[in-house]
């Protein structure tokens, strides 16, 4: 049986944590990091140049997807996809998106070591960017 404290205590605790995420989102979406990332991203996303490329480089690695799967391309092939993603990098915008991502990733790792420091959970291992990463 669940006593009235103890429900107190529950939703009080659920609140507390709601808040607490809710200030930690805000107090990270307000550093220079994030601010530089996002400004980054838009430009990366509006650089019509930038965004040919890397479909040029999509449609080529979509076509050769196979081949990559049983390793089975010809030097040309590697070569001529390579060219495509050297081509995509030269861009500005690419080359500082990029590095706005990874400085940003750099503090969200920094914050769930803090994360795990304080709650004793290896934070940052268990929340995985993806599933293989």
């Amino acid at each position: 049986m669940i006593t009235k404290n103890k429900v107190e205590i529950e939703i009080s605790t659920e609140l507390d944590i709601s808040n607490a995420i809710r200030d930690f989102t805000n107090a990270l979406v307000e550093t220079a990091h994030y601010k530089k990332y996002e400004s980054a991203s838009e430009k990366f996303q509006n650089d019509q140049e930038a965004q040919k490329a890397l479909q040029e480089y999509r449609a080529k690695a979509r076509d050769l997807q196979t081949k990559q799967m049983f390793n089975t391309l010809s030097e040309a092939e590697q070569k001529d996809l390579q060219r495509l993603w050297i081509a995509f990098l030269a861009y500005k915008p690419v080359q500082d998106f990029f590095d706005a991502q990874g400085e940003f990733q750099s503090l969200c790792m920094a914050c769930a070591q803090v994360i795990s420091d304080n709650c004793g959970l290896d934070y940052a291992t268990s929340c995985g960017s993806g599933c293989c990463g």
